[in-house]
């Protein structure tokens, strides 16, 4: 199902090239999971943005925020590697809006995969708002670009390795809260210095259930999952009761 607005400009499926850069390396001169989250962040927003433009939606008051996020990567792309990532939308079944992402690398095979969903939320009332335009106008009825439930991720009910930290101004947005990334960022932290140079990771399975703010305190928590290289993270506010992130990783 695709669309054709009043410029038939067909925006249901969206593509951006993006390229690594040398800050975009780590240690080992590997590009990683932050680099293509923030892709996947710049391409879910430029892809919405030019729904709205082409379609007439008024995006002044309500944005999408983040609900889930699964990332599942083959390989990183290379330094100078230019890299193309797909979006569309899957049709709308319920107050979640669904967004897929392929990303091919430079020899056009798929290097990674992603879902995320989002509901739509209220600047002004700081709160849940509500959507007016037609989002399935916009969405393909193609296979999901990774096979998601979005089931619960667990509760962390006791580990024995907890980080405290100090909410930055450059952990913020423009929307005033803590960048998604940065939890992720923070999650991958929690494992030694020397794990992260001998193992790449795979796939994360990330829940964003609240926001944290400039100065917040928060506790960053790990154990691990079902195996050696699975572990189950979680971001929580100063208090330890209330998780602001939950997050499972797998790493090879």
């Amino acid at each position: 199902m695709k669309a054709q607005n009043k410029s038939n400009i067909d925006t249901s499926l969206y593509k951006k090239d993006l390229t690594v850069m040398v800050y975009d390396l780590d240690i080992r001169r590997s590009s990683g999971m932050p680099m293509i989250c923030n892709w996947l962040q710049e391409v879910g927003i430029g892809h919405g943005l030019a729904m709205a433009r082409h379609s007439g939606f008024d995006v002044s008051d309500i944005v999408f925020v983040l609900t889930r996020l699964n990332v599942k990567m083959d390989r990183y792309p290379s330094w100078m590697e230019t890299v193309t990532v797909e979006s569309w939308l899957s049709p709308v079944t319920d107050r979640y809006a669904r967004r897929n992402f392929l990303l091919h690398g430079a020899d056009g095979k798929i290097i990674g995969r992603a879902i995320n969903s989002a509901v739509p939320f209220s600047l002004s009332a700081r709160s849940g708002g509500t959507f007016t335009g037609d989002l399935n106008a916009h969405a393909i009825d193609r296979e999901s670009a990774l096979p998601h439930d979005f089931t619960k991720i667990p509760v962390i009910e006791e580990c024995n390795t907890e980080r405290k930290l100090q909410v930055r101004y450059f952990d913020c947005d423009l929307f005033y809260h803590v960048n998604n990334v940065k939890y992720i960022q923070w999650c991958i932290e929690s494992l030694p210095d020397d794990y992260l140079r001998k193992h790449a990771l795979h796939e994360i399975d990330v829940n964003f259930r609240a926001e944290g703010n400039l100065g917040d305190s928060l506790s960053v928590k790990k154990i691990t999952a079902e195996d050696a290289d699975s572990f189950v993270h979680a971001v929580t506010d100063s208090s330890g009761m209330k998780d602001l992130v939950r997050m499972k990783s797998l790493w090879k």
